[in-house]
């Protein structure tokens, strides 16, 4: 009988011990501040070391993509309402944005500003989220299916199975790198 207690509570004690841990889904980054951010759950979460934020937004769907680039302006972008939410480096709106066209990719650009890829148009554009509307774009990119977009302040560069296609601030094509 008291076998059989001992291997009550020890199987107990792991059932509640494995209860505790939590699946992350997605591990995003640190920032320079090293803060960490996840999301579990379609929801966005920053560990700092003494506090936890979480920011979700049911109504646009699955969250996309993620650029972290700037901590005080985090880029949320929802592919299935053509929408980017930007937050402050506490996780608060700052801008919602709704995309008439379709729109696969992203990033961060300079102040105020983000490298969207637009389908429809088969062009990146630097679009400005205060005066809403690009002020840059790329010639038309034909022949070339993009599977993924990559950024910075300066550059942008356009990833294909085959190539990538890299841009300057001004959206001229510098470089075609084959892989």
């Amino acid at each position: 009988m008291k076998t059989l207690i001992n291997l009550l509570l020890l199987f107990s004690f792991f059932t509640v011990f494995s209860q505790e841990n939590k699946q992350i889904k997605d591990s995003i980054g640190k920032d320079i501040l090293d803060n960490s951010y996840f999301v579990i759950e379609n929801t966005l979460y920053k560990k700092a070391p003494n506090n936890l934020n979480s920011y979700k937004n049911i109504s646009l769907g699955d969250i996309t993509s993620i650029d972290l680039i700037n901590s005080l302006e985090i880029v949320l972008f929802y592919s299935d309402f053509n929408s980017v939410i930007i937050l402050d480096n506490q996780l608060n709106v700052i801008e919602n944005i709704q995309f008439q066209d379709t729109i696969l990719f992203v990033k961060k650009g300079i102040t105020n500003k983000l490298w969207i890829y637009n389908y429809d148009a088969r062009k990146i554009q630097l679009y400005d989220y205060k005066i809403k509307k690009a002020t840059i774009s790329s010639q038309v990119i034909t022949d070339f299916e993009p599977i993924k977009m990559d950024g910075d302040f300066n550059s942008v560069r356009l990833i294909g199975a085959n190539k990538t296609l890299v841009y300057n601030q001004y959206l001229n094509l510098i470089d075609t790198i084959n892989h």
